[in-house]
């Protein structure tokens, strides 16, 4: 039997990492006969990545001492699967993909886990920030041929609340809510990579990229950006420097505090909706709100009412899911279909036809049950840990782990309105703090 040789495969790792974070934005590229959308240039190269992850397995690369994460993963992977058990009816075939997509996933973190070497981790922060920076430009572009009149799939023309008619940049993404939660993840990783060192002009320009085209999504994932880098600065500041004339020291009692601002605002904000009264049918039109207004007011001559947007009907399907099917849930992906009964009962509001969950933590306990909520806080706690540990770490990466202690924050934030388990680019990230960890203690 021909083995695998371990010097071919180790030469074949570098640019197989370059290339999978360069390719990482691009979601929508082409439709596939059979496969659609699910097969996109990171999912091609994630295939050489797993084989030759393979071959260092078959050589003897281990990936270093077993993690709380890695455990964590499993378990996320084994929630799929006991949800997937119970999962019947006309949503099975969705079932069975996304929990294909949830084993996707852990082999990605699985094939950064072996594959990574100290190198390679001092060069992701770089790597990631110049993808992102390549999917804002993109994003930006498309908005400006937007305004000019010209049809574009790098951004989407929507109305938007208190907005109206808006172009939102998506480059290749999913969509203007995965390109900004990309680059909500690349600020601070740019920024932790150059704030150590003489910033230049070309820094500066490439700060400036990313942050309007996370402007241009028009995105309220851009309201996390300041939480992150208020943690981040809070954290990333060494002990014994808060005189000192370089930086301004942030405690941590203020970065939590205007974190919990944010995350007020947010939740509010995606739940709740001021309109004119005579607006109300044109935005129900669009799916923005549903149902009655809770509460009714006259300001300037007009009435204006305060009524549910989409994101609260469908966390309370969620809950109406997790009260009837508990414990088990009603499987990957099935919230959608369990909606759509609720719509027949008169439970939900038959105008709105996106029904996908709207929270990590809601949707998680929807569909996949008590199996998927261990999970999911197993895998938030590992990365808690293994922040907080890096961050105890050596001083020369303090910088790095704050970064990542800010993304984190943004991370939960986030996850109060959008379901964020299916994005690669944290799995990716948390096999990279992980895989950090191992590197440090082992130095």
């Amino acid at each position: 039997m021909h083995e695998p040789d371990p010097r071919t495969a180790s030469r074949l790792v570098r640019p197989l990492w370059a290339a999978y974070v360069a390719v990482l934005p691009f979601h929508r590229v082409w439709r596939l006969p059979w496969f659609g959308l699910k097969l996109q240039p990171p999912e091609i190269i994630f295939l050489g990545l797993a084989a030759v992850s393979i071959a260092l397995l078959w050589r003897g690369r281990r990936p270093g001492r077993l993690a709380l994460a890695d455990v964590a993963v499993s378990a996320w992977v084994g929630a799929n699967v006991v949800a997937l058990l119970f999962a019947s009816g006309p949503w099975a075939r969705e079932a069975v993909i996304e929990a294909c997509g949830a084993v996707y996933l852990a082999g990605l973190y699985a094939a950064i886990r072996i594959t990574s070497t100290p190198r390679l981790l001092d060069r992701f922060s770089a790597w990631f920030s110049y993808s992102a920076m390549a999917a804002a430009a993109l994003g930006i572009i498309g908005v400006v041929v937007s305004w000019i009149g010209y049809p574009t799939r790098l951004s989407t023309t929507v109305v938007l609340p208190y907005v109206g008619l808006a172009a939102r940049a998506q480059a290749f993404t999913a969509g203007p809510g995965m390109l900004s939660s990309i680059l909500l993840m690349a600020v601070p990783l740019f920024l932790a990579g150059r704030i150590e060192r003489r910033w230049n002009r070309r820094d500066v320009a490439g700060l400036a990229i990313l942050t309007l085209g996370l402007i241009a999504t028009v995105s309220k994932t851009a309201l996390c950006l300041t939480a992150s880098l208020s943690v981040m600065w809070a954290c990333g500041q060494p002990v014994g420097e808060a005189g000192s004339s370089r930086r301004s020291h942030v405690p941590l009692w203020s970065a939590v505090a205007v974190s919990l601002c944010v995350a007020m605002v947010m939740a509010v904000a995606s739940h709740v909706m001021v309109l004119r009264d005579a607006d109300v049918p044109s935005m129900s039109t669009l799916q923005l709100v549903g149902g009655r207004p809770i509460a009714t007011f006259h300001w300037r001559g007009e009435s204006w009412v305060l009524i549910p947007t989409t994101y609260t009907f469908n966390n309370e399907a969620s809950l109406v899911a997790i009260a009837r099917t508990w414990p088990a849930g009603v499987g990957p992906a099935g919230q959608p279909a369990f909606t759509a009964m609720l719509q027949r009962e008169g439970r939900f509001p038959p105008s709105i036809l996106m029904t996908t969950p709207h929270s990590t933590y809601l949707g998680t306990a929807a569909e996949r049950g008590v199996a998927g909520v261990a999970a999911l806080m197993a895998l938030l706690t590992a990365a808690g840990i293994t922040i907080h540990q890096l961050l105890t770490g050596p001083a020369r990466r303090r910088w790095e782990a704050a970064a990542f202690a800010g993304i984190g924050t943004g991370f939960l934030i986030e996850a109060l309105s959008t379901d964020l388990l299916n994005c690669r680019h944290y799995w990716l990230l948390l096999a990279v703090v992980v895989a950090r960890s191992d590197s440090v203690r082992s130095a």
